[in-house]
């Protein structure tokens, strides 16, 4: 996880702690390689990717409320993102 803590820019216990709570809410699975039992392999769970489809389209609805200069203010792309 330190590779993955480095590109997240957070240290590695606080990327650990993160995980371990997203793994407790089963919202992703924990499994260390057969091969090296330094590497952990993450993954969304299907509960993960139920809440992230959920997450996509409240903010889909969201984004359809703005105003052009609400989206001028937030720095938003004025065509929408998923096009």
């Amino acid at each position: 996880m330190t590779n993955a803590a480095t590109a997240l820019r957070v240290t590695p216990p606080t990327l650990s702690d993160v995980v371990n709570d997203l793994a407790r809410k089963r919202w992703l699975t924990k499994r260390r390689s057969v091969t090296d039992t330094h590497v952990v392999h993450l993954r969304l769970s299907r509960l993960g990717h139920t809440l992230t489809r959920h997450i996509e389209r409240r903010d889909r609805q969201m984004e359809a409320t703005l105003t052009e200069q609400d989206r001028i203010a937030l720095g938003m792309r004025l065509k929408s993102r998923r096009a």
